[in-house]
């Protein structure tokens, strides 16, 4: 594995704005922040079969600190742990089907720690449900036992016409579908001698109308299993009225890992933050790389978002090294920011800006539905000491700043 970038062509493969440690990455790239991790590796040592929610703004790391929990974790739980993304369309998520990945996640892992009398039941239960799926849409081929329906949830993501069907026929029999989860949890658990976790990442991607609809009202379903589950949600859905409901009804609790902050509240730098930044592109690429008015450029036009920090990064080595110099420049990454500012520019409207001026002002929530949706695309950052506080992306402050000066 390559380690630290040792010239600005190295930067652009390991700065991965993508990719969220883990396994080597973490060990090697990893820096130590303020996160509810250890807490929840804590609270997951408890023999009851828990499930909490985690949520943060997307980009703020949650993956690399789900993958962290896992490495924290392993010794004493079995952890099978999987994006929703890489397993369902993230625009049409069911609450059955995230139950059949579920069932068909687990059963991958620990197929092989499974007795006889399990896998003729869960044969025999397969081939009922597959030859209905079949009846209803004619030609598809699955295979046998129940791995037919590990290849049935396959083709939920991809196909529509599948998914329906699959939908149509498991919603009757959800109940039979639980059952059969939670005899493989029992008979895996007893092999193993490990309690399961389940981590399911990338939930937090749907829209608050989903996430509603999946957290509200199936909430029951989606607790049934006996093992414990960690689910991202939506941050949106944190400013539901329901979520209160949520958490009292069906969950255990939630953490939220919060984003970092570059700056405090009054707009004076917060050390322990950009300590955390600065050290995330330290661990990765050599120190004589990036000068330090570049680094300071780069940690406070990200708002302390990684992803953001890990993209600012990458373009602006990318422009250095395109123009033969050996290290990144403050002028480099400013052209990167301008880049995301035109971004901005082309999706904000009129009631935007009013909001964004407001939010830049007093620092605290404004509205609701466009306020969420500024939420989401990062255009207004939240942040937390005891409460929270909220900001603008720093690099749409100069879009605000000339329109108060046009204004005045």
């Amino acid at each position: 594995m390559k380690a630290k970038a040792k010239v600005l062509s190295d930067v652009y493969d390991i700065f991965d704005p993508q990719e969220a440690l883990s396994g080597d990455k973490l060990r090697e790239y990893y820096v130590e922040r303020e996160s509810p991790v250890k807490s929840l590796t804590d609270i997951l040592s408890s023999k009851k079969p828990l499930k909490y929610l985690f949520v943060g703004s997307r980009g703020n790391g949650k993956s690399t600190e789900l993958n962290r929990l896992s490495e924290l974790v392993k010794d004493k739980l079995f952890v099978v742990s999987f994006s929703i993304k890489d397993k369902l369309n993230l625009f049409d998520v069911d609450y059955a089907d995230v139950l059949l990945v579920i069932a068909t996640g687990i059963y991958e892992s620990v197929s092989d720690k499974l007795s006889n009398e399990l896998k003729h039941y869960l044969d025999a239960w397969s081939e009922k449900i597959v030859e209905r799926v079949k009846e209803k849409q004619g030609g598809l081929e699955f295979g046998a036992g129940f791995r037919a329906i590990v290849n049935l949830a396959g083709k939920v993501k991809t196909q529509v016409t599948t998914r329906e069907v699959t939908r149509e026929v498991m919603k009757p029999r959800l109940s039979d579908l639980i059952d059969a989860i939670n005899k493989i949890i029992i008979d895996a658990e007893k092999e193993l001698g490990k309690k399961i976790l389940v981590i399911i990442d990338d939930l937090d991607k749907v829209n608050l109308e989903k996430g509603e609809a999946l957290f509200y009202k199936h909430g029951a379903e989606l607790t049934q299993p006996i093992c414990k589950i960690i689910y991202t949600i939506p941050q949106p859905l944190l400013f539901s009225n329901k979520i209160r409901q949520i958490i009292l009804q069906y969950f255990d609790g939630r953490k939220e890992l919060h984003n970092m902050k570059v700056k405090h509240k009054n707009g004076e730098v917060d050390s322990d933050g950009y300590r955390v930044m600065r050290g995330v592109a330290l661990m990765r690429m050599e120190e004589d790389l990036i000068t330090e008015e570049a680094m300071a450029e780069a940690i406070n036009s990200s708002g302390g978002i990684l992803t953001e920090f890990v993209r600012l990064i990458r373009d602006a080595a990318n422009i250095a090294n395109m123009e033969n110099r050996s290290r990144v420049e403050k002028g480099d990454v400013n052209r990167v920011v301008i880049g995301i500012r035109n971004d901005y520019i082309r999706i904000l409207g009129k009631e935007d800006i009013g909001i964004l001026k407001e939010v830049k002002k007093t620092k605290g929530k404004i509205g609701e539905d466009r306020f969420h949706d500024l939420l989401f695309s990062l255009a207004i950052l939240e942040y937390a000491n005891d409460e929270v506080w909220y900001d603008i992306h720093p690099t749409i402050k100069g879009i605000i700043e000339r329109v108060e000066v046009g204004e005045g």
